[in-house]
C-alpha cells in the first residue's frame, strides 16, 4: 500500500491516471474507502484525463498523527510537503468540507503550488450556525443518538488505529471545529487561482450567507448552489457536480 513519509506522518494515499495531478480531500471523519471519500465515484471518471491522487487526512483512515491533535493549517502543510516530494509542482485541489478548508488555506497561503481549487461544502469561519452543526465533543451523546454514524466511524477508523480510536479522533476534530476556521475577507480576496464553489442550499455548514461572501471576495470565483442539496451533494446529486467539476477543470487546466 502506497504510504509517504511526511514529517512525523506516515501518509497513506492512492492514485491512478496520468497527466495533470488532481489532489483529492476528503472531510471531517472521512477517508478514501466509498462512499467516505466522498471522491471514489468521481476518481476513475478524473483518471482518463489526469494523474488523480487521493490522499488520507492527518490522523483520518490509515495515516497516523502523532501530534495528537489536528488544524487545517497543519492538513494544509502535509498536502504542500506532498506535492515536494512527489515533485509535482503543483496540483488542482478539489475538497469536501473539512478538505474544500484545506483546499481554500492552501490557495491562500501557497498558491504557487495550487493550479486551481474546487471547494465544496466550505466554510471560512465559525459563525454561529457552524458552531451549533459542529457538534462532535458530545460523544456519549453521539453514541447513544446516531449509532449507524458511530458504527461507520467505527469501521473507518479503529480498524487501522485500535478499538475505540473514533472517540480520540472525534475529539481532535471537535477542538479544531470549536475555534477554526477564521479566515477573514482579506484572507479570501487574497486567493489569485481559479476557484470554484459548491454547496447544497440546505447545507448547515457552508451556509448561503457565507457562501456569498466567498463568491464576492475571492476574484474571479464561480459558484454553483444546488436546489435542495445538503451538506454532501457530491453524493447526493452526483449527476450535476461531476459534469460542472469536468467542466471547471478542463477550463483551467
Amino acid at each position: 500500500m502506497p504510504y509517504i513519509a511526511i514529517r512525523d506522518l506516515s501518509l497513506y494515499y492512492e492514485e491512478a491516471g496520468s497527466g495533470i495531478p488532481v489532489i483529492l480531500l476528503h472531510g471531517a471523519t472521512g477517508s478514501i474507502d466509498p462512499p467516505n471519500g466522498g471522491w471514489s465515484r468521481f476518481m476513475p471518471t478524473l483518471a482518463h484525463q489526469y494523474h488523480v491522487i487521493a490522499i488520507e487526512h492527518r490522523g483520518h483512515g490509515r495515516t497516523n498523527n502523532p501530534q495528537g491533535y489536528l488544524t487545517y493549517s497543519m492538513i494544509a502543510d502535509d498536502i504542500v510537503e506532498f506535492i515536494l516530494k512527489q515533485q509535482l509542482s503543483s496540483a488542482h485541489i478539489l475538497g469536501i468540507s473539512d478538505g474544500a478548508i484545506v483546499a481554500l488555506h492552501l490557495a491562500m497561503f501557497y498558491p504557487e503550488r495550487v493550479r486551481s481549487v474546487v471547494a465544496l461544502g466550505a466554510n471560512y469561519w465559525n459563525d454561529d450556525q457552524v458552531r451549533e452543526a459542529n457538534r462532535f465533543a458530545d460523544l456519549d451523546r453521539i453514541d447513544r443518538e446516531h449509532p449507524t454514524w458511530v458504527e461507520e466511524i467505527r469501521r473507518i477508523h479503529d480498524r487501522h488505529k485500535y478499538p475505540g480510536y473514533w472517540r480520540e479522533l472525534l475529539r481532535q476534530l471537535a477542538e479544531n471545529l470549536a475555534v477554526n476556521p477564521q479566515y477573514t475577507v482579506a484572507d479570501l480576496e487574497r486567493i489569485s487561482v481559479p476557484t470554484l464553489l459548491m454547496a447544497g442550499e440546505h447545507d448547515l455548514w457552508a451556509n448561503l450567507d457565507q457562501m456569498y461572501t466567498m463568491r464576492r471576495s475571492i476574484p474571479g470565483a464561480e459558484m454553483l448552489i444546488v436546489n435542495n442539496g445538503g451538506h454532501l451533494i457530491n453524493l447526493s446529486h452526483p449527476h450535476i457536480v461531476e459534469p460542472v467539476i469536468s467542466d471547471f477543470l478542463q477550463r483551467h487546466s
